[in-house]
């Protein structure tokens, strides 16, 4: 992995949690203020959209590019919701893991981790349960998760790594970042990059993949 750049994003909000790409644009969530974000790739904010009166715990999201989908703690749900702040449907998924963290779609499926279980778990956009992969032997702490249509790749606070896997559960690499930030928790890519949220110094990191 080579080190691209990061910027601080602590004077916007100083718990960003969960972070996602359009490929052209960053969006991002903190759980401070209860907001998402839209953000250009050089850190300029292009815009706010306000979600705490939905949930006022914003973790992960992620955009299959019409639409946001967004983990709220709170009320353990995944929100989908266009770009302008409008929501479309709300998914419960407190009966699978109730400590629901980051999300991602390639496309398809939704995918998203658990920190209650421990697990990754692989459904439908209306919310039907498809697969469950357990990931606590290795890291015990999942928080985001992206994908890049073939590998999923994965943070976990216990070890303070991404961890590259493919959809059925077979570790590919594990790479430590916790010498940049100890608290690492979404991850995004835009297929060339990866980006990521350091919450321990309020930054947004880019990485090249290979």
């Amino acid at each position: 992995m080579v080190f691209i750049q990061s910027f601080a994003v602590g004077a916007i909000e100083e718990f960003p949690w969960g972070i996602t790409t359009d490929d052209k644009y960053l969006w991002w969530t903190g759980y401070d203020i209860g907001n998402i974000y839209q953000m250009d790739k050089f850190g300029n904010l292009i815009n706010t959209i306000p979600v705490g009166a939905i949930d006022n715990d914003p973790h992960g999201i992620t955009t299959d590019g019409k639409y946001l989908w967004w983990v709220g703690r709170e009320n353990d749900n995944i929100y989908q919701m266009d770009k302008f702040g409008n929501l479309i449907n709300t998914i419960p998924v407190g009966a699978i893991d109730n400590a629901p963290q980051g999300i991602t779609t390639d496309g398809k499926y939704l995918w998203w981790n658990g920190s209650q279980k421990d697990n990754i778990y692989q459904m439908d956009k209306f919310g039907n349960l498809i697969n469950t992969i357990a990931v606590g032997a290795i890291d015990d702490s999942p928080v985001g998760i992206t994908t890049d249509g073939k590998y999923l790749w994965w943070i976990g606070r216990e070890h303070d790594s991404i961890y590259q896997m493919d959809k059925f559960g077979n570790l590919i690499s594990t790479i430590a970042v916790g010498a940049i930030d100890n608290s690492p928790g979404g991850i995004t890519t835009d297929g060339k990059y990866l980006w990521w949220i350091g919450g321990q110094n309020d930054i947004i990191v880019q990485w090249s993949k290979i």
